[in-house]
């Protein structure tokens, strides 16, 4: 390449060198000895002012061997080499090269892939989390193959010292005990450093044994071959060196044998092991000699690491090493330290050791040597936050290639910050941060947003007080489970639990309240303290739960068994009748298979279960806002009409054996009408059914019919006893049938024709206007046809001149009778401007316009019906417009104040319950000043029940005075 050519290309990459100073002083010289002269000259000046800018340390080696810069120009730079393509490439390095020369040929092969891996590292984005881990893999990788190498070139030379390592067997026989190297550290969890020491412990298969080869026992022997193994290793020589070997994570440390029998292993870590060994075994890895052996020694020791129950005293002790490393760099000085130092590296694998540690006896998926793959499995297995593994991982990828990049300036063990701006900006720009900008400042943003969040991540992991708190509350519940060393573990784990997904609700009181209130419901029964601790992302939801929901808590705190199928999946929907009905049937088989007995009981508590584990699914999914609010009204409304039908089913049976039915009744038809919001589809939590039942025989006489109305109302009678009797399951519904013809006066069940003459003569106009939502739920097809075509002509006749008026003065009634407004409180069903002015506005125009537009006489949604009633032209879209808003507005409020505290659906008193908290979870909030949220709320409040007050007298106020 031409001198000027060359220093066209230097002026082009220069800019983007770590150091353009010293890449523009050694790149040329790199550029100038290459030979042969690289094909690609621009890829080679590249390569060139990469190298020498960011790892000059590497320009001596390069400069020795003038082919790698062309070798690294047709090399395949994009892709990871894979550890089996190591083994091959140094196999053929080493193929024809003397024992002698050995040491430097090792040193070259690691030079040339070290300089390709520097490369991989510095051309990838440092918070690419697949690039970091596949760098660091190729820094293991690249290790395991040149440590496997020196071993056996050991093994040879003490072979051919002493002899081959055979001995004496019990039986006479001539055994060879199996010898692995494990790896342990950041080389065993396949994400070592640049410069990094090797942690390793040598184990060899136990045996007895003797008469070994130069009268030496498999100890002295190996002891030997791994000596001459560190020599290969550690030995700087002018090629460079290969690894520095630490071998203080063995059994007893620096006075521990150097060669560990593997049984003396497994017992050690049984009986003697500290927490922060079995820690630092939780990443081991065969990485040479006899792999298969080693993976078998690994895997024995599995039981002993990962315990089914661990003591949470392990968490403390791992707090207690973090501090004592951090107290020793702090006392040490100087600038941060990624590795040591608070928010760096350590902290990240500490939170990821300590949960695997906790959670790994009944979790296999988490026990993985990678810290990456850690953090990865823990969230997937739902114990670490989703959001909060994604912030640890982004700051370890940061730091990690951060420490790449420091210890890349003179292949030295450093993990601490330049103390100067100029040393700082040269990590920026390695970085490839502040380009546009300030590249120290733009590394000292990014490091302070990692650091923020890995501390937050582990004081939120190693919480005591919050601990201590839960721990407290279930000392108050559950005394005797702390009492016993067994279970004792079991509660602090799940405190633990309990605690970290605290730390992630808005509304902690209410969580520890409900929470409080779940313990006592489920008392000293570990099953289930089991299955939050097998399941622990049942437990993140739970509490997310405990905060959200008084209402959907105490199901659940009543019917523990719920958690489990209501949380297994989080993407299920509500689901559709016929699968509520399929749901019903395995309930009640499991039941009766409980209990060895399928019987009435068992069919009263399937049926609660079903109930109460599809309402608080429809809850959960509604107040995660997975599902609309109409949506949630359906699956409601579903459910109940389900249950209805079931209930039915079990009220014949019950019927039936006391007897057969009358012969009128045998040939005749039960009917259940849903009315008001079961009939129209808009039932909300805790609805009682509004319900009406009829019959209806033929060709009976006056004795048969009185026969049929006794069988008919004790068949009513059963169907609100299957509905509303408490079992050990709890309940389901209140039945309400005081829409049946007058009232709680009249009979529980009516025939048709009665029915039909009732209306025909003594009914009122509101209750003309309870069939505008009246529709058959269940029982006798035929007379549900006939019930759809008596109610249609109903609602047909003219409609009586005072109805206006009529419906009026009864709002007017419920208003200033029952509704109880006044200072701070409010009822936003009855209440003035509430969802009665609604109603009462759009029925009146339903029943005033039905015989011209007979679609509004269907049975819908009252949204629906105000559609309808927009597109007649019989509602002017500037009154339509506010009753719709109103409408949603109120509905939704009903709703969550159900659902959240568990109040009466048409209770809003200002100086009772959390209104704030209310108030942020229908979307309000307080960027100013407290009590913001709540203010807007009560402000909304207000301007819709207005709006809706002004179109109520508009329409019906006035369509009532003479």
């Amino acid at each position: 390449m031409a001198a000027h050519d060359r220093d066209a290309l230097l002026a082009g990459w220069l800019p983007t060198a770590a150091d353009p100073h010293r890449a523009a002083a050694l790149a040329p010289e790199l550029l100038a000895a290459a030979d042969p002269a690289p094909h690609d000259a621009e890829l080679a000046t590249r390569l060139a002012v990469a190298l020498a800018g960011a790892a000059p340390f590497l320009v001596p080696h390069l400069a020795r061997h003038p082919d790698w810069l062309a070798r690294l120009s047709t090399d395949d730079l994009r892709a990871p080499r894979e550890g089996a393509a190591y083994v091959a490439r140094l196999a053929e390095a080493l193929r024809e090269v003397a024992d002698a020369d050995a040491a430097d040929a090792l040193r070259a092969f690691k030079y040339y892939e070290l300089a390709r891996i520097t490369v991989r590292d510095l051309w990838s984005a440092p918070d690419d989390h697949a690039a970091t881990a596949a760098l660091l893999g190729e820094l293991s990788h690249l290790a395991d193959a040149l440590l496997d190498a020196a071993l056996r070139r050991a093994l040879a030379r003490v072979a051919l010292q002493v002899g081959p390592p055979f001995w004496t067997g019990v039986e006479g026989n001539a055994v060879s005990p199996r010898f692995t190297v494990l790896g342990l550290g950041k080389l065993g969890g396949e994400e070592l450093n640049y410069s990094s020491d090797v942690d390793l412990i040598y184990v060899r298969e136990s045996l007895a044994a003797e008469d070994g080869p130069g009268g030496l026992s498999p100890d002295e022997y190996y002891g030997r071959v791994v000596k001459e193994l560190a020599r290969l290793a550690t030995t700087t020589t002018g090629a460079g060196f290969l690894y520095r070997i630490d071998l203080d994570l063995r059994p007893e440390g620096q006075s521990g044998p150097l060669v560990v029998p593997a049984e003396m292993l497994t017992h050690y870590y049984d009986a003697w092991a500290a927490t922060w060994e079995k820690s630092a075994f939780m990443k081991a890895r065969p990485v040479a000699g006899d792999r298969a052996f080693g993976w078998q020694v690994i895997r024995g020791l599995d039981p002993i690491l990962y315990r089914s129950s661990m003591d949470f005293a392990s968490v403390a002790a791992i707090r207690a090493m973090k501090e004592r490393v951090e107290q020793e760099s702090e006392r040490a000085g100087g600038t941060f330290n990624v590795k040591v130092g608070r928010g760096g590296i350590r902290d990240i694998e500490f939170v990821a050791q300590a949960l695997q540690l906790l959670h790994g006896g009944r979790i296999p998926q988490v026990r993985t040597r990678s810290t990456q793959q850690a953090l990865t499995a823990l969230a997937e297995v739902g114990v670490l936050p989703r959001d909060e593994a994604l912030a640890l991982l982004d700051a370890y990828a940061f730091l990690r290639r951060t420490e790449n990049r420091l210890q890349m300036e003179a292949e030295r063990q450093t993990h601490r910050l330049p103390a100067d701006d100029a040393g700082l900006a040269r990590l920026g720009r390695a970085l490839g941060l502040g380009a546009d900008a300030d590249p120290a400042a733009a590394f000292r943003a990014a490091l302070d947003a990692h650091r923020v969040r890995v501390e937050a991540a582990f004081g939120a992991l190693f919480a005591d007080d919050d601990v201590q708190r839960l721990l407290d509350l279930f000392q108050r519940q559950v005394p005797q489970l702390l009492a016993q060393p067994a279970t004792r573990s079991q509660i602090e784990l799940l405190a633990a639990a309990f605690a970290r997904a605290l730390g992630a609700v808005p509304d902690t009181e209410r969580a520890l309240n409900n929470l409080d209130r779940f313990i006592a419901g489920v008392g000293a029964r570990t099953f289930y303290y089991g299955l939050l601790l097998d399941r622990p992302e049942l437990v993140e939801r739970l509490t997310a739960v405990f905060a959200a929901s008084e209402y959907l808590s105490g199901i659940l705190a009543a019917h523990p068994r719920l958690i489990e199928p209501i949380f297994s999946d989080p993407n299920v929907l509500v689901l559709a009748p016929d699968a509520l009905r399929a749901v019903l049937a395995e309930l009640r088989a499991d039941v009766a298979a409980e209990r060895g007995n399928d019987d009435t009981e068992s069919a009263l508590d399937a049926l609660r279960l079903l109930h109460h584990r599809e309402l608080v699914n429809i809850g959960l999914l509604d107040l995660t806002g997975k599902i609309t609010l109409d949506d949630a009204e359906t699956g409601l409304t579903d459910l109940a009409e389900v249950c209805l039908d079931a209930a039915l089913e079990l009220a014949r049976v019950e019927l039936a054996r006391r007897g057969p039915a009358p012969a009128a009744a045998a040939h005749g038809e039960f009917l259940v009408v849903g009315m008001g919001k079961l009939a129209s589809r808009e039932l909300t939590y805790g609805s009682d059914l509004d319900v009406i039942f009829l019959y209806d025989v033929r060709d009976a006489d006056d004795q048969a019919l009185l026969e049929a109305q006794e069988h008919y109302a004790r068949l009513a009678q059963k169907l609100i006893w299957a509905l509303q009797t408490r079992t050990r399951c709890g309940a389901c519904y209140q039945i309400d049938a005081r829409l049946r013809p007058s009232g709680n006066q009249g009979l529980l069940v009516t025939s048709l024709a009665s029915f039909a003459r009732y209306h025909a003569g003594s009914a009122q106009t509101w209750e003309r206007q309870a069939l505008l939502r009246a529709r058959p739920v269940t029982g006798g097809a035929r007379l549900g046809e006939a019930f759809d075509t008596l109610r249609r002509g109903i609602l047909l006749r003219p409609l009586p001149p005072t109805a206006a008026e009529e419906i009026h003065r009864v709002r007017q009634r419920m208003e200033v009778e029952l509704a109880g407004e006044g200072p701070g409180r409010r009822d936003f069903k009855l209440g003035r401007g509430g969802l009665l002015d609604v109603e009462s506005v759009v029925q009146y125009l339903q029943l005033l316009h039905g015989a011209a537009h007979p679609e509004l006489l269907q049975v819908d949604r009252l949204t629906t019906q105000l559609g309808r009633l927009q597109q007649c032209a019989l509602l002017a879209a500037d009154d339509a417009a506010p009753l719709r808003a109103g409408w949603d507005f109120l509905q939704r409020l009903s709703s969550r104040l159900r659902v959240i505290e568990n109040r009466s659906i048409s209770d809003l008193d200002e100086e009772r319950g959390d209104l704030d908290a209310l108030a942020h979870r229908l979307g309000y909030s307080s960027p100013q000043r407290a009590g913001g949220a709540r203010r807007a709320l009560l402000e909304d409040y207000r301007r819709h029940t207005a709006a809706i007050r002004a179109v109520y007298e508009r329409i019906l106020l006035a369509a009532s005075l003479p």
